[in-house]
């Protein structure tokens, strides 16, 4: 193994598999152990969340002078403008971008986990999900709260016609896959509605 698939597996792949193990062997069902797993990765991303939020509230409240300087003639000007308004509400254009690679590494490495220990632990949840096998049930309620999170119609066209596609991607992709990986979603998106609308919106 090289180094950086052994700073890989040393931060995240063994952190994570054993304490969704531990996890298993205290609540002897899987799909428990999934969902609070879930719960205490999220509680570790909230102030990662919380940031990405508010970065965005930023924006949002510059938007329409950030539109104006776009609309000038000279480019480079306007792209002065821009970074110099940045600058000056202190928000940084690439927290989003950053926010996501922290993210990526514990999301691709969950999704190996959650795959491997469908192997390896008794996949029936509940009694009832068998969750080495995509269900329709979970795929639906992820696609519906994944909804419900995003929340209410954007003024663009565009952005709704992306937000429909997103959500048919993810219903095929969620419908050929092992439940495990819906039951991870769809705790996310409970977890996320919740955060949202308690933790960071809290009088809104």
């Amino acid at each position: 193994m090289n180094l950086i698939g052994e700073i890989y597996n040393l931060i995240f792949y063994q952190p994570i598999s054993q304490v969704l193990a531990f996890l298993y062997r205290k609540m002897n069902d899987f799909g428990l152990a999934v969902i609070l797993l879930t719960f205490f990765i999220r509680l570790i991303l909230f102030p990662l969340d919380l940031k990405t939020h508010r970065e965005k509230e930023k924006f949002l409240k510059i938007q329409k002078e950030i539109d104006k300087m776009k609309e000038k003639i000279n480019r480079e000007e306007a792209q002065k403008e821009i970074l110099n308004l940045y600058q000056k509400e202190k928000i940084n254009p690439f927290f989003a971008i950053f926010s996501f690679l922290i993210q990526l590494p514990i999301l691709i490495t969950l999704y190996r986990v959650f795959l491997t220990k469908t192997k390896e632990f008794n996949p029936i949840s509940f009694k009832i999900f068998n969750l080495s096998q995509s269900n329709l049930i979970l795929t639906l309620l992820v696609i519906v709260f994944q909804l419900i999170y995003f929340g209410k119609k954007t003024e663009s066209v565009f952005e709704e016609r992306m937000k429909l596609f997103s959500t048919a991607l993810i219903f095929l992709v969620l419908i050929n896959l092992p439940s495990v990986i819906s039951l991870y979603l769809l705790t996310s998106y409970l977890f996320l509605i919740f955060e949202k609308k308690f933790l960071i919106y809290p009088k809104s």
